[in-house]
């Protein structure tokens, strides 16, 4: 199973996020497996954007529709409430892994994402036995 995040406060909660970096306008990232990168000076540096995040895949428009074809082969995708007009927009959301095949990474990422998105909300942050912050 698939969840559907915010690429934008995904990122800013991944402790591969980098934005001491001046690559990307301040979008660096330091995961080992990111493809995009940039030189800078004569190092060169992860890029952070959502059609390249090793922790996920970009959203895209089919990802949305296909899951209500009677044929789809897609497996579930968790949009908590994104979406709902109908419309992916490019790079806005990313889709990462929470089932059992996550990787500890994944898994990581996803709980400070979850963390953030529900920070004031007290009846989620009491399930998860988590004192008011």
């Amino acid at each position: 199973m698939r969840k559907a995040v915010l690429f934008e406060d995904f990122a800013f909660q991944c402790s591969f996020f980098n934005s001491d970096w001046d690559v990307n306008n301040g979008y660096g990232c330091n995961h080992p497996d990111q493809s995009e990168t940039q030189i800078w000076g004569k190092e060169e540096r992860g890029c952070c954007y959502c059609h390249s995040c090793p922790l996920g895949s970009e959203a895209e428009q089919e990802d949305l529709t296909d899951r209500e074809h009677p044929d789809a082969t897609k497996d579930e995708i968790d949009w908590d409430g994104l979406c709902e007009d109908g419309e992916v927009t490019e790079g806005e959301y990313l889709l990462v892994e929470v089932g059992e095949n996550a990787t500890e990474e994944q898994k990581k990422a996803i709980w400070n994402y979850d963390l953030y998105m529900h920070r004031y909300d007290k009846k989620w942050l009491d399930e998860h036995g988590i004192a008011n912050i």
